[in-house]
């Protein structure tokens, strides 16, 4: 038989190795003898594309920082083969930017390309956390029997330029 350029005689039980998605023909052939007479068989085999799925991993960060690096994880590589064999490999990406509220956001995977391999993608998750702010009283002073003065507050932890503003209720400051 032959496969891709490939010749075989003499032997039954042959193995032969195909390679890439594509179609091959592989030809049987048989010589006269005093039993049988010539003949050939032709049998074509399409070999298709494996299927494999590109997984954006679930991440995580706090509200007003950066997105993390975003990576994939892959399943149905054939042949021991790793991402390293792709022609294009997929990107994970998300529509988050530093403003997004507190909440859950999609990882897209998408954009892989390759002769052997259709994609499947199966989108991750983005939690945003809450920042943490600290929130400190200033100290003051005043003289006993005196009224109490205003009391005020400090912040450290704001995100994205953000002052107090932004606060559904602004804490309070009191003493007893």
């Amino acid at each position: 038989g032959a496969a891709n350029g490939t010749s075989l005689s003499g032997t039954n039980n042959e193995t032969v190795t195909l390679g890439n998605v594509g179609t091959v023909t592989i030809r049987a052939a048989q010589v006269a003898d005093g039993l049988y007479t010539a003949g050939t068989k032709d049998i074509v085999l399409t070999i298709g594309k494996a299927t494999l799925t590109v997984t954006a991993d679930d991440k995580s960060r706090v509200y007003g920082d950066a997105n993390p690096a975003f990576t994939i994880a892959y399943t149905g590589f054939k042949n021991s083969e790793t991402s390293t064999v792709l022609t294009t490999e997929p990107t994970a990406s998300s529509s988050a930017i530093a403003t997004t509220n507190v909440g859950t956001v999609d990882i897209d995977v998408a954009g892989g390309a390759d002769e052997n391999y259709d994609f499947t993608y199966v989108k991750g998750t983005l939690t945003v956390g809450k920042a943490t702010l600290t929130v400190t009283a200033d100290d003051k002073s005043r003289i006993y029997g005196d009224a109490n003065p205003a009391f005020t507050i400090a912040y450290s932890g704001f995100k994205n330029s953000e002052t107090s503003t932004v606060l559904t209720t602004e804490p309070t400051a009191s003493s007893s």
